[in-house]
């Protein structure tokens, strides 16, 4: 090889050299370390605050890699890419944030890594979660802001106070104030003048005054000295007292224990049983039968007030003389057999009877039935027996309920005892009935219609 070949091979390895330290160099400047194995992460920012390529990233102040690319991206909403190369030594925990913050008063940036305590790491290429530390203006401005809003709070308030200020003291205020003021100051020259009158007296009246403290001293001095003739005084005018007191308690004493002695004497014979007292105190029999008495009393006079033909059941006729009872019992054995003939013709009659009234049509028994109510008034009975066929001779049936009303439905019989239009009697009337009749219960009548005894307490609330 020449020698001009050879000059031109140097030039051409130094020129290679030239442009090696170039590249290296420049990376070099940008804190990039061509010889060292890196991994590179992405992270999305709203905004930077002016962090630049080649800024550094650090964990907890220690550098492990910095920014190598700032894209802006104007398809996702203006963001920024930022492209972040770590060392390899360094695997960076799951859900790690990448913190922009000032490095230093001056305002560089940098990305400091806050680890997470997951035990997964990231793969190189993973987007990092990324947020952006707040500015010395917005800290202050957090900071000072509840102190900005007790300021206006208390702007508010001397605002509020001013203004009652200013309406306290205006014009006509003012002159009261002054008007106030001349008069405090006349009353303190009026007091200074009785002051000086006053001084004035005891100047003049001081003698007197002497004699009176003096009198006033001998008073009390004279007292003092009679003290115990003062007590015996005393003494004498408390013992009347009581003496007084004394007379008059013990006649009352006197008198109540006469009267004590007269009640005890009293509860002695009431406790001994003497007289109707005693008795009704010693023994409760008579006052239960008297109680019981008064009670069948009262049902005896209200059942012939109501049913006056019930104690004249039977008229029978024997040996020319008319025979009245209130119980079968009372009848003689062929007494009661002409009876139960008699009724079993009644029975054969009233079935015929009911054949007849089947045949007969609804017109006709309306216009034959007997009118029980006025028209559109509501009265309640109490039923006590329902039949297919009517019952003739009721003495039996209904047992001396000679005065039961019949009505027909269509269907049955139905007869019923005690009207009354007031529904505070019914249970009153119940409990009798059912004495005879176990199975009674209370319906209303309407218009000659049977209906349930609720419907008739509701036709009569509403008509109310």
């Amino acid at each position: 090889m020449s020698s001009t070949s050879k000059k031109y091979v140097f030039y051409g390895f130094i020129g290679l050299a030239i442009v090696a330290v170039t590249y290296f160099g420049f990376y070099f400047l940008k804190g990039s370390n061509l010889l060292k194995k890196t991994n590179s992460y992405f992270i999305y920012y709203d905004r930077i605050e002016g962090l630049n390529e080649s800024s550094v990233v650090t964990v907890n102040g220690y550098k492990v890699g910095q920014v190598t690319e700032i894209t802006f991206l104007p398809e996702k909403n203006y963001q920024l890419l930022v492209k972040i190369d770590i060392s390899n030594e360094f695997l960076l925990p799951d859900s790690t944030i990448a913190r922009i913050y000032s490095m230093d008063l001056m305002g560089t940036k940098g990305i400091e890594l806050i680890f997470s305590q997951r035990k997964t790491s990231h793969k190189p290429g993973d987007i990092l979660i990324g947020e952006v530390e707040q500015s010395l203006k917005d800290q202050v401005s957090y900071q000072m802001l509840p102190i900005k809003k007790q300021a206006e709070d208390l702007m508010e308030e001397l605002t509020r106070a001013i203004t009652v200020i200013r309406y306290i003291f205006n014009e006509n205020t003012r002159a009261n104030l002054e008007k106030s003021f001349a008069s405090i100051k006349s009353t303190l020259v009026y007091i200074e003048s009785s002051a000086s009158t006053v001084d004035g007296w005891l100047r003049t009246e001081s003698g007197s005054l002497a004699k009176i403290i003096s009198n006033v001293e001998y008073l009390t001095r004279t007292l003092s000295d009679n003290a115990e003739h003062l007590n015996n005084i005393f003494d004498n005018l408390s013992s009347f007292s009581d003496t007084l007191a004394a007379l008059e308690i013990s006649k009352t004493v006197i008198e109540a224990n006469a009267a004590l002695t007269k009640f005890n004497s009293l509860m002695d014979k009431i406790n001994a049983g003497e007289g109707s007292i005693g008795q009704l105190v010693q023994d409760d029999k008579l006052a239960k039968e008297l109680e019981q008495s008064a009670e069948n009393l009262r049902k005896l006079l209200f059942d012939i007030q109501y049913n006056p033909k019930k104690y004249v059941n039977f008229s029978l006729i024997n040996t020319g003389r008319t025979v009245n009872i209130t119980d079968e019992s009372q009848l003689s054995p062929s007494d009661r057999k002409a009876i139960e003939r008699q009724q079993r013709k009644n029975e054969r009659k009233a079935e015929k009877s009911f054949e007849k009234e089947q045949k007969k049509n609804k017109n006709s028994q309306d216009t034959n039935k007997q009118s029980y109510i006025p028209d559109g008034e509501i009265m309640f009975y109490i039923q006590i027996r329902s039949a297919l066929k009517p019952i003739e001779d009721r003495s039996f049936e209904l047992k001396n309920y000679t005065d039961a009303i019949e009505i027909f439905d269509g269907k049955y019989y139905k007869y019923l005892i005690f009207p009354h239009n007031d529904p505070a009697q019914t249970n009153y009337f119940l409990r009798l009935a059912t004495e005879d009749f176990p199975d009674a219960f209370p319906v209303a009548l309407n218009q000659e219609k049977v209906i349930s005894y609720s419907s008739g307490l509701g036709m009569i609330s509403a008509k109310n």
